[in-house]
């Protein structure tokens, strides 16, 4: 596995493209600066963003803990809380309904603050014991625990706003052209924090590209050896349904690998090297974890949830019901009647060479660039989406210098069309897993194809 040269900053000449495209449309910091000024700027301001981008991981972190408030089964026995409804259908008018959410939520944060009084050796409520008490909040006192109480029901009412504007902008978007909307869809999160929670079936959709790209003869059999991967995520708390019956987990990587000997794309004999590039270090300890214990000839267990309350198109269970195979073999999966209730759920066992196959880097993707790095593909999904037209653009040009001329990063949003970003679109893959029921939409995904320069 050849080693890693760590990640430095983006260089004021790598940048000034991008920003003369962008002049005017800049940071307030930066946009009033002639270009020797900016130039001169440039050091300091991207070593700030840096930061900037790593402190949006804390609110990120706090929207996580939030989602578990409401969704999670592991800390309590009452219904799952949904804003503005209560999940089990009570009948009544809107205000009723809306006095039993609160009710439930009081009571679900009241379970919580208990569990989080008394963590044990829960990773979860040590993860959220310990982010309260970063914020000055104990669990000493009667003032301690309501103090700990106001803060999370901020920290909610913070959530439900945020919430309310995106479903704003995505009405907004809805019901017109669709390419129109994917674009002002892919920068939709560009204020929230970083979250990694992630999601089994987006794999899927990556899975189908690859195998387009390999019909297409875009990607030889074989040809890929080295593959990056964006955030890759760690699941603690599911966004819709809060599956924590089972240890923290980054699925990614391992659908990754495991799609690649599928689709017949990894190189034989052997198995493609994975490089996880990641700024959160809870992320980057997991992953060397992992690997440690790899050493030892331990394996990797992974909890694959379905949820019930979607009806899922039939190829989509296939995925589901196949995953791993390539890269391990099933094991016992934990039970629970929450869980039962809410999805079906199987486990897979990774072998040990599949994990000691993945190394973890520290690199941000927007204000960082990795030299010596040559990759025959790169993933992100459900990255981008997170960042501003400057971030996107800087984190693509970045892409594109880790890339072997001509390869390809697969990511599920739309690009600022600039020509400063010469990694081009040349074609998307929409994966449908859900038909709509009543007047929802199609639950769906589409990955863009972006290649880079052929030199």
């Amino acid at each position: 596995m050849a080693a890693a040269a760590p990640a430095r900053f983006v260089r004021f000449s790598e940048a000034r493209p991008i920003l003369a495209e962008l002049a005017g449309k800049l940071p307030p910091e930066l946009n009033t600066l002639t270009p020797a000024r900016l130039e001169s700027a440039w050091p300091g301001w991207i070593e700030r963003h840096d930061r900037e981008v790593r402190a949006r991981l804390e609110q990120g972190d706090e929207d996580t803990i939030v989602n578990w408030m409401l969704f999670g089964t592991s800390f309590t026995s009452r219904p799952r809380a949904v804003l503005g409804a209560v999940e089990s259908g009570a009948a009544g008018d809107r205000e009723l309904r809306l006095r039993r959410t609160i009710e439930l939520i009081s009571g679900r944060l009241d379970d919580l603050l208990k569990a989080l009084a008394a963590p044990g050796n829960d990773e979860r409520r040590l993860f959220a014991r310990a982010l309260l008490q970063r914020k000055g909040v104990g669990f000493a006192t009667g003032a301690d625990w309501e103090a700990a109480r106001k803060y999370l029901l901020a920290a909610l009412m913070r959530v439900a706003g945020e919430q309310e504007q995106i479903d704003q902008e995505l009405g907004a978007t809805s019901g017109g052209d669709p390419t129109t909307e994917f674009v002002r869809r892919s920068r939709l999160f560009r204020t929230r924090g970083l979250s990694l929670d992630t999601s089994l079936i987006t794999n899927y959709s990556v899975e189908q590209a690859l195998a387009a790209m390999k019909a297409r003869g875009l990607l030889e059999p074989g040809a890929v050896r080295r593959v990056a991967i964006v955030g890759p995520g760690l699941d603690f708390a599911d966004k819709d349904v809060g599956f924590d019956v089972y240890p923290q987990q980054t699925l990614q990587p391992f659908a990754v690998l495991d799609s690649l000997e599928r689709v017949g794309l990894a190189p034989s004999p052997g198995d493609p090297e994975i490089v996880l590039l990641d700024i959160s270090p809870r992320i980057i300890d997991h992953v060397t974890q992992a690997r440690a214990r790899a050493a030892r000839n331990s394996g990797y267990t992974l909890n694959l949830p379905l949820p019930r309350s979607t009806s899922w198109l039939p190829e989509v269970r296939t995925y589901w019901q196949t995953f791993g195979d390539r890269i391990g073999a099933p094991a016992q999966a934990p039970t629970s009647k929450a869980i039962a209730d809410l999805a079906e759920l199987r486990a897979v066992r990774a072998r040990p060479s599949a994990v000691q196959r993945m190394s973890v880097l520290n690199a941000n993707i927007v204000t960082e660039r990795l030299d010596g790095e040559a990759f025959d593909l790169v993933i992100a999904t459900n990255v981008f989406i997170y960042y501003d037209v400057l971030e996107q653009a800087l984190a693509m040009s970045n892409v594109e210098a880790m890339l072997k001329p001509g390869a390809f990063l697969l990511a599920n949003f739309s690009a600022p069309s600039l020509t400063s970003v010469t990694i081009r679109p040349i074609d998307t893959t929409t994966t449908l897993y859900a038909r709509a029921r009543d007047a929802n939409e199609d639950i769906l995904d589409v990955i863009v194809w972006y290649k880079a320069r052929a030199n």
